[in-house]
């Protein structure tokens, strides 16, 4: 008589291996398009990714973009939840830091949520990408009601939203860069950094130079090539827009465009290394404008928002078309980008000897981070003086003073 065969556990229900193997699909998905980018991430890519194949992949998800769908919307669906808990408890039994406390916990826990939202976000259709954008107006509300009081005597909305906007970079930024601190102290350091700006006075601190556009287009060919590129770029990708739509906006027809690039590629490291150029300027003047050693910060800070604030498309492209340098160009942006880190957490030591160097790297990253998030939301420019409020929320971000500007 044959042996008995052993029994075997109870199958787990297929609908629950599908909702895992979906789920380990999209993780796998949302690396790599942090990593590399929507355009050169395959299917292929993410089904190899996840140990299967491709038809099973487009059993779970009909296309790339629905996977980009699905991760965005999800993360932000995760720290939503923990906004609407917040808020939904009474406002005199929640105390600030205990909930900055549990925002950035949930924030760290959807780290990919700021690459994928600032980069990859317009490769959405027009639907998932108008939910995402409906998501993050709810999140923003959310946070203003959390975080500061709109109706606190002389905290006009258009300061409070600036204000919000700084918060909500400081507390979801960490993804954007690799944290030096441990876990325990980087929630810390976000808190406190958080907390500064919500503290910050009412009114005005100091106003910064105005800057308006005139609407004065460069006589050089070359410029308008630039200009045009860099819109296209952050408006479409680098994989959306051809070496035609680029000449088009300037009247080139054929080979007149390359007189001056051979390629898009040409075209785009131009772009990245004329923001480069810029913001160096605006450091090389910081550290040689008068005034004492501690206050050379306040004017890196304030040179570097002005170029933002000037060149956004500029600096847009700068941070997300990056993988689409070729490798040597992006290995030089990448020594040039850590040369300007380096030099803020330098002077933010001297301007706060109390702070020590992984300490300075983070907060002069999440200082830097506010300008790039802040700089590319349209609406917080009618702000009467953007480039003022927002120096003055880096500045609190890092516990730095702020100062006049030279020749004030």
């Amino acid at each position: 008589m044959s042996p008995a065969a052993p029994s075997l556990p109870a199958a787990e229900p297929s609908s629950s291996r599908s909702r895992e193997r979906r789920d380990e699909i999209a993780r796998n998905a949302g690396e790599l398009f942090a990593a590399r980018g929507f355009h050169a991430v395959r299917m292929d890519d993410i089904a190899e990714a996840s140990g299967v194949t491709a038809r099973v992949l487009y059993r779970h998800y009909s296309s790339k973009q629905a996977l980009l769908a699905h991760v965005v919307l999800d993360d932000q669906q995760r720290l939503i939840n923990t906004l609407t808990r917040l808020t939904a408890s009474p406002a005199e039994e929640r105390d600030l830091d205990s909930t900055l406390r549990t925002i950035v916990d949930a924030a760290l826990e959807s780290r990919r949520l700021s690459p994928l939202w600032q980069r990859e976000a317009r490769h959405l259709d027009a639907d998932a990408y108008q939910r995402v954008r409906d998501h993050t107006r709810s999140m923003a509300k959310q946070f203003t009601a959390l975080l500061l009081d709109p109706g606190r005597p002389g905290l006009d909305a258009a300061t409070a939203e600036v204000r919000t906007w700084g918060v909500v970079s400081i507390l979801t930024g960490s993804g954007l860069h690799e944290p030096a601190l441990a876990r325990p102290h980087l929630d810390r350091e976000l808190v406190a950094s958080s907390r500064r700006v919500i503290d910050l006075p009412a009114e005005p601190v100091t106003p910064a130079e105005r800057t308006a556009a005139t609407g004065r287009a460069p006589l050089s060919r070359r410029d308008q090539l630039i200009d045009a590129a860099a819109k296209a770029f952050r408006e479409r990708g680098f994989g959306g827009v051809s070496v035609d739509d680029i000449g088009a906006q300037v009247g080139f027809v054929g080979p007149a465009l390359y007189r001056y690039h051979d390629n898009k590629a040409e075209i785009l490291v131009a772009a990245v290394n004329r923001f480069d150029e810029w913001t160096a300027l605006e450091a090389y003047r910081a550290m040689h404008a008068p005034g004492p050693d501690d206050g050379v910060l306040a004017q890196l800070v304030r040179g570097y928002v002005r170029v933002a604030l000037e060149a956004t498309d500029l600096l847009a492209v700068s941070l997300t078309e990056r993988p689409h340098l070729p490798d040597a160009v992006r290995d030089r942006f990448d020594r040039v980008q850590a040369d300007q880190n380096a030099e803020w957490e330098r002077w933010l030591r001297v301007a706060r000897p109390d702070v020590g160097e992984a300490q300075a790297a983070v907060l002069a990253r999440t200082a830097r981070t506010i300008i790039h998030d802040c700089a590319r939301i349209p609406h917080l420019r009618r702000h009467p003086d953007l480039g003022g409020e927002l120096t003055n929320v880096v500045l609190a971000s890092l516990g730095v003073p702020p100062t006049a500007p030279p020749g004030r």
